[in-house]
């Protein structure tokens, strides 16, 4: 069986250059007669459907965080440990 394989693709004609791959994507930019830089763009076909992240203003942060005098901040977590404890944790923000 699988000499036979091995026979016909002996057999198949051999090409000098591969064949083209089939990316769907166009022909890129034509360019300029004159020899200028020529941008151009086109929209991916899913693009369109693609979700944006939203903007800083929209987004809320969940955690807690208390504002101390001079504009340090404390806010309280609980984090694994190498074990799977649950550890809890304080991080102290000082401007300076």
């Amino acid at each position: 069986m699988l000499g036979l394989m091995a026979m016909f693709l002996q057999a198949a004609p051999q090409s000098a250059d591969p064949p083209p791959l089939a990316t769907g994507r166009p022909a890129p930019c034509p360019p300029d007669a004159n020899g200028d830089i020529v941008v151009c763009g086109r929209q991916d076909r899913d693009e369109a459907y693609r979700l944006r992240p939203l903007p800083e203003r929209y987004v809320k942060d969940q955690q807690l965080r208390l504002t101390l005098p001079g504009g340090g901040t404390i806010t309280p977590h609980a984090d694994r440990g190498q074990r799977g404890e649950v550890q809890a944790k304080v991080t102290l923000k000082v401007p300076f």
